[in-house]
């Protein structure tokens, strides 16, 4: 302020003060679930220019009609269903008495941006924090209205950050990976340091600074994303210029805050609450376990979906969303996509497992009045088994005409290669291997013989049945944003990340199939942390997985975990319920996920599966 002139200062007041009489007049605060009344964080920046205008200007004629529909706003930010009858007293009043409706589900999910947004989770709180340091700029308190329930959301955030500050986006990103969600992580930490004396946020600033770093030292000119998004800011100058200044902004919000409350560093810390290490969201059936070998998850809402992740806890270069684990579609459309059209999930003490439909489309064809087309449908199967290691996956995909595809794969495990990782990735398999260097232009294709290999040692692949394992390394970045109908055009922006690609079935080139044709059938399972020792071990284990129930649209493995008990996978991906025998060699089968209930029920060898159903069993 002491650089700022009188005049300065009288039209900082006046455009203030014009902005908060706006919002007070004229801005309807809204909330919803979903659509486009979802506003968590537009709720949580609008309250917190009202609250700024009201403590930096108590002479205002308006001030305390600014503080009252500040309160209103952070009520309704992080608001959760349950507010609606909450009496608890927040600014002399009962939480129900300014509730206007739920952004946040019980579960704490966010729906924003029409999927499981995890990222603006973040955004909502990062708001709070940029005001929580506002008022300790000025040595008083902050309204306690700012904090409805972001100790509440913390756990969930926190939950999904990967030890080295990386966030764990397990619903996707439509937008640049590790940009502007990411970036505003680091007030948040800081907000968790000096609130609750968490100290494992120091880890996460830390890691991110140090990856932020990295790349900031790859490029010539000095630039945090100069050579990363160099297509970018030729294609949109405005969209990569704002991605530079979110990151400039944050890493100057956590010097300047560092500097100024160093004492919050030095207090007493408080131990960290107890990880959040299972969750579930109904709605966009979502489901997440974390343990110190692994971190697994599963979400049918999510940017692009599904998707699904099974990585050790130390991991997140290895992290990718886009369809990840759930195979891939494309036609010769600008935008291609796939719509969920069933699934179902239940959840145990240690592991989750899901089934589901979905049907692939291709949008905005290249010839003259050539139509959207409705490519292929999908069902798949997962389960995160409780051993702490290993998820399963099973996938049928075939078409529903005759079309044009440019990509079918199964399985779709997307491995990132490129700076965050030193563009190096490294595959074993049975009696060899290959280094691929990312960024190097060219494109290859390796046919893995066996059935495992093992990524740097540190992440398993076994295909169970159906194909053989391929790794594709494209010569461009495939992960670019997400292509909308008013942005179609997004791949001119060129891809933010390049990715090797480990596949079951992989096409990648423009080809015309039948309709009905089966584009790929396979089972598969992804171990975390496992070398190529571990790897191969689950292969020996598990040759004979699939078993035949002989019926066409019942999938069903046995496999023998990585800590040695033995558990069956059985989907439905028919549309009428089966009744199925799997007694064997007496084999007796213990239900994991029965109806309304958790843990072990009453042994069996017959069951009856719904349509759309999977279930996941211990052989006893």
């Amino acid at each position: 302020a002491a650089a700022l002139t009188p005049r300065d200062l009288a039209d900082l007041r006046a455009m203030l003060l014009s902005e908060a009489d706006w919002l007070l007049d004229e801005y309807r605060l809204a909330a919803a679930l979903t659509g486009a009344d979802n506003r968590p964080e537009s709720n949580m920046w609008n309250g917190a220019l009202l609250c700024r205008a009201a403590t930096l200007y108590p002479d205002a004629p308006r001030a305390a009609d600014y503080l009252e529909k500040a309160h209103r706003f952070f009520i309704n930010a992080i608001s959760v269903p349950a507010d609606a009858a909450c009496t608890r007293l927040v600014a002399g009043r009962a939480v129900k008495d300014r509730f206007v409706g739920a952004n946040l589900f019980d579960s704490y999910a966010c729906n924003h941006h029409g999927y499981m947004n995890v990222g603006y989770i973040g955004i909502t709180l990062s708001n709070a924090a940029m005001l929580h340091f506002f008022f300790r700029g000025l040595g008083q308190p902050a309204p306690e209205s700012l904090y409805h329930h972001v100790d509440d959301v913390w756990p969930l955030f926190k939950a999904c950050t990967f030890p080295d500050g990386r966030l764990m986006r397990v619903g996707g990103d439509t937008r640049v990976r590790y940009c502007y969600c990411q970036d505003y992580a680091i007030p948040i930490w800081l907000m968790m340091r000096d609130r609750l004396g968490d100290t494992d946020v120091e880890a996460f600033e830390r890691g991110w600074i140090a990856q932020a770093a990295r790349e900031q030292a790859d490029n010539a000119d000095g630039s945090f994303l100069g050579r990363r998004l160099a297509a970018m800011a030729d294609a949109s100058p405005l969209y990569y210029t704002r991605l530079e200044g979110d990151r400039a902004v944050t890493l100057s919000m956590g010097a300047c805050w560092r500097r100024r409350f160093a004492e919050f560093a030095d207090v007493t810390p408080v131990p960290p609450a107890p990880p959040l290490n299972e969750w579930h969201d109904a709605h966009h059936g979502a489901c997440l376990v974390r343990g110190p070998r692994r971190h697994a998850s599963w979400v049918w809402g999510a940017a692009e979906p599904p998707q699904g992740l099974c990585l050790p806890p130390g991991g997140s270069d290895l992290a990718e969303w886009q369809n990840n684990l759930a195979g891939h579609i494309a036609g010769p459309g600008a935008m291609n996509s796939a719509v969920v059209l069933r699934h179902a999930e239940a959840c145990f003490p240690g592991g989750f497992v899901t089934c589901g439909r979905l049907q692939w489309k291709s949008e905005k064809l290249y010839a003259e009045g050539e139509p959207d087309v409705d490519s292929a449908v999908e069902d798949l199967a997962v389960a995160a088994l409780p051993d702490g290691v290993t998820v399963i996956g099973l996938q049928r995909c075939r078409t529903l005409g005759r079309v044009f595809l440019r990509e079918a794969k199964g399985l779709f495990l997307q491995v990132p290669n490129d700076l965050y990782n030193g563009c190096r990735r490294s595959y074993a398999w049975a009696g060899g291997g290959v280094a691929l260097s990312g960024r190097d232009g060219t494109a290859s294709a390796w046919t893995v013989p066996g059935s495992w290999l093992s990524v740097d040692g540190r992440l398993g692949v076994v295909g169970l049945y159906g194909a053989p394992l391929t790794i594709l390394h494209p010569a461009e970045a495939r992960i670019t944003i997400r292509a909308y109908p008013w942005n179609a055009h997004a791949r001119a922006a060129g891809g933010c990340l390049f990715v090797d690609q480990v596949c079951m079935v992989c096409e990648d080139a423009i080809r015309p199939y039948d309709a009905g044709t089966t584009l790929f059938d396979v089972g598969f399972a992804v171990l975390a942390g496992a070398g190529p020792q571990d790897a191969e071990r689950f292969a020996a284990a598990n040759s004979q997985a699939r078993v035949d129930t002989g019926h066409p649209d019942v999938r069903v493995v046995r496999t023998q975990a990585a800590d040695g008990r033995r558990f069956l996978l059985a989907a439905n991906f028919a549309d009428a319920p089966v009744c199925l025998d799997l007694a064997r060699s007496g084999d007796r089968l213990a239900r994991l996920t029965a109806a309304g209930s958790q843990g072990i029920a009453a042994a069996a060898s017959a069951l009856t599966l719904a349509a759309g159903q999977a279930e996941l069993f211990v052989l006893v």
